[in-house]
C-alpha cells in the first residue's frame, strides 16, 4: 500500500518513512482544513493529500508505465477582460478540464490608489477588475462543465522586476508602479483569493452545480526575477499572514535554478509558507533535475520529504506535456519515492 492511501486513514499530519519525516497537511481537493493561528513557519511544510481521487476515469493517458494526467489550459492574461476570461473559462468546462489551471495577470503593481499587477499587454489591472474576471471565467466553467468535475483556479502572479534585477546596463532598477510594501500586497492577494473562493463556493451552492471550483493563488517565482530575494518574500510572507494557515493554497510554478537563491531561499519559496506548494516548470529536461537536486537536498540536510503538486509546460521548442511529466515525475521519484503528480497543464500566451 502506498503512502498516499494509508496517510489519510488516521488523518495522520507527520509519518516517519525510513527514518525520514514527510510533511504534510490536509485541505486539499475536498477537504477544508481548519484555520491554523501561526503565522510564522516554523519549519519546512507542504500540503499534500489522496492523489487517488484527483485523476477521473478518462481523463488521463499512459505514457509506458506511468498514467499521465491530462493537460489544462493556463493563461498569461494581456488584460482583465470578463468576455475573454469567459471564454476560457467556456472552453475549459466544455473539455472537462480537472486539475489546476493559473491565470496569471502580471507582476505586482501600483497605481497609486489601487493594488493590482501590471498585465501582459503593459496596463495596470486593479485587483477588483481581476476579481470579476476571474468569477466570469468560473461561471462559464460552471456552465459548461459536465457533472462531477473538480478543478483548482489560481489567480497568478509573477516576481518579476524585483529590487536588484539586472536591467541592461543598469542594476538594482526595479520597476515602476510597483507597490511600495510587497508584504501589503501579497497580503491584498490572499484577501482578493478568499473572496473570490467564498464567491465560488456560494454560486455552487445556490445553482446545485456538482463541480467544485476552488480558488488558490500562484507565483512564478524565478530567481533570475529577483537575486535580491526581499520583494518575492515579502509577497509570500503577507500572502500567508492575510490567509492564516495552509489554505488557500500558494502555487510556485517558478524554477529551481541555484545562480541566484540558495538552496534553503529555493525551499522558502516552495514550501516555506503553510500555503506553499510547488508546481515546477519544466520547460526543459535539465529543469527536473535541478528540482531532484533540490528534493534531494531537503531529504539529506532537512530531513524532509517534499512532495510535488503538479508540473507546468508551455509552447513549442519546449517539452511536450507528457515528457515533461514523466521527467519531473523521475526525478521525483528518485528521491521520495513519489509515484504520482496530480496536476499538468500548459501555459499559454
Amino acid at each position: 500500500m502506498r503512502w498516499y492511501s494509508r496517510f489519510w486513514r488516521d488523518n495522520i499530519h507527520i509519518m516517519k518513512r525510513r527514518g525520514v519525516r514527510r510533511t504534510v497537511a490536509r485541505g486539499w481537493w475536498g477537504y477544508r482544513p481548519e484555520k491554523s493561528r501561526a503565522r510564522a513557519p516554523a519549519k519546512l511544510l507542504v500540503a499534500f493529500a489522496v492523489l487517488s481521487c484527483l485523476l477521473a476515469p478518462g481523463q488521463a493517458t499512459a505514457q509506458g508505465a506511468i498514467t499521465v494526467p491530462s493537460t489544462t489550459n493556463s493563461y498569461y492574461e494581456r488584460t482583465a477582460n470578463a468576455r475573454a476570461l469567459y471564454l476560457q473559462g467556456e472552453q475549459a468546462g466544455k473539455n472537462g478540464a480537472q486539475g489546476i489551471v493559473i491565470l496569471d495577470f502580471g507582476r505586482p503593481g501600483y497605481d497609486g490608489a489601487d493594488f493590482g499587477t501590471m498585465a501582459y499587454n503593459g496596463a495596470f489591472v486593479p485587483f477588483s477588475s481581476i476579481a470579476t474576471a476571474v468569477e466570469s471565467y468560473i461561471s462559464a466553467y460552471y456552465r459548461w462543465a459536465p457533472a462531477g468535475t473538480s478543478l483548482d483556479v489560481a489567480i497568478g502572479t509573477n516576481n518579476s522586476c524585483g529590487t536588484g534585477q539586472p536591467c541592461g546596463a543598469i542594476a538594482n532598477c526595479g520597476c515602476p508602479d510597483e507597490p511600495l510594501s510587497f508584504f501589503t500586497w501579497g497580503a491584498q492577494l490572499g484577501d482578493e483569493v478568499e473572496e473570490v473562493g467564498a464567491w465560488a463556493s456560494s454560486l455552487r451552492e445556490v445553482n446545485r452545480y456538482t463541480d467544485d471550483v476552488r480558488v488558490v493563488a500562484a507565483d512564478d517565482a524565478e530567481p533570475a526575477y529577483d537575486p535580491a530575494y526581499i520583494n518575492t518574500y515579502d509577497v509570500l510572507a503577507g500572502y500567508a499572514s492575510a490567509v492564516d494557515g495552509k489554505w488557500p493554497a500558494m502555487v510556485d510554478y517558478g524554477s529551481a535554478d541555484g545562480f541566484f537563491w540558495t538552496e534553503s531561499q529555493l525551499l522558502q519559496v516552495a514550501y516555506g509558507f503553510p500555503p506553499d506548494v510547488p508546481m515546477p516548470q519544466i520547460y526543459y529536461p535539465f529543469q527536473a533535475e535541478q528540482w531532484g537536486a533540490l528534493l534531494s537536498f531537503a531529504k539529506t540536510q532537512r530531513r524532509e520529504l517534499i512532495d510535488i503538486f503538479g508540473v507546468l509546460t508551455t509552447g513549442a521548442g519546449t517539452n511536450p506535456p507528457s515528457t515533461a511529466y514523466v521527467d519531473m515525475l523521475g526525478a521525483a521519484e528518485g528521491v521520495t519515492d513519489q509515484d504520482r503528480i496530480p496536476w499538468l497543464s500548459t501555459i499559454n500566451r
